[in-house]
């Protein structure tokens, strides 16, 4: 499993995973401080977005049928591996 953290680039992120869902609405991603994915070893991911003492599951798990995340994954500001 792997967990990346968009900071520099939360907004890219928000657009490139939320983006294009019709009800799409940016501020309700202000009040986060990051977003972690955290990326399966199958390829599934869920989105997280992350306060200073809580999260809020904003995606849950499943596959990346769309390429949302691969477009996204590079812009990450940190990548922590976890083994199982």
């Amino acid at each position: 499993m792997k967990r990346y953290f968009f900071r520099a680039h939360k907004w890219d992120a928000v657009n490139g995973l939320f983006g294009g869902q019709k009800d799409f609405d940016p501020r309700r991603y202000e009040t986060y401080e990051e977003l972690e994915v955290v990326q399966q070893d199958d390829g599934r991911f869920s989105v997280w977005g992350n306060f200073a003492e809580d999260t809020d599951l904003l995606r849950d798990t499943r596959k990346d049928t769309q390429g949302l995340f691969a477009a996204v994954a590079a812009l990450a500001d940190e990548v922590v591996v976890e083994e199982d």
